[in-house]
C-alpha cells in the first residue's frame, strides 16, 4: 500500500522536504496567527484559513504527528518554526518573483507565491531565497518595515 504525506514523518535533513501544500499553508496560517493574534487556538487557524474548526484540529493533529506542532498550548515546535520561517521567506521571494519579474497582478502573485513556496525543491527553494536577498526592497517591503 502506499504511503501518504499523513504518514512520512519529517526528516532529519529538514522538515521542508517532507512538507506538502497542505501542511504548509497550515504551519504558515498557525506561524502568521501566532504573531498577529494575542491567542493561538484552532478555531483562530481555522477563521485565517477559510475552514472548519474540525478540518483544523484534524490537520493539527496531523502537524502534531510530524512533530511540527505541539499542543496545549497550541505552538509550533522547533522544527515547525524552522520550517515555517523558511516557508514564509520562499512565499515572500516567490511572491516577489511573480509580481516584479513575471508582472502578474497582487492577488495572482500572492496565490501563486503560496502555491510555490510549498512545492519548490530545496535546491530551487535556496536558489530564490538566495535571488530575493539580493534584490533591493520593494516599495512594499520597505513600507511594512518597522520604523525605528
Amino acid at each position: 500500500m502506499p504511503r501518504t504525506h499523513h504518514d512520512i514523518p519529517p526528516t532529519g535533513a529538514h522538515p521542508c522536504v517532507a512538507s506538502t501544500v497542505s501542511t504548509a499553508r497550515y504551519l504558515l496560517a498557525i506561524f502568521e496567527v501566532d504573531r498577529d493574534e494575542p491567542r493561538l487556538t484552532a478555531a483562530a487557524v481555522a477563521r485565517r484559513l477559510g475552514v472548519s474548526t474540525p478540518s483544523a484540529h484534524e490537520m493539527i493533529g496531523r502537524l502534531e504527528t510530524m512533530g511540527l506542532v505541539e499542543r496545549h498550548p497550541l505552538k509550533l515546535s522547533a522544527d515547525g518554526m524552522s520550517t515555517a520561517l523558511v516557508l514564509s521567506t520562499r512565499r515572500r521571494a516567490a511572491r516577489r518573483l511573480a509580481h516584479d519579474v513575471l508582472g502578474m497582478d497582487g492577488e495572482s502573485a500572492d496565490e501563486e507565491a503560496h502555491h510555490l513556496a510549498a512545492t519548490l525543491s530545496p535546491m530551487l527553494g535556496r536558489r530564490l531565497t538566495d535571488w530575493y536577498n539580493k534584490q533591493p526592497p520593494s516599495d512594499d517591503e520597505e513600507s511594512a518595515a518597522p520604523q525605528g
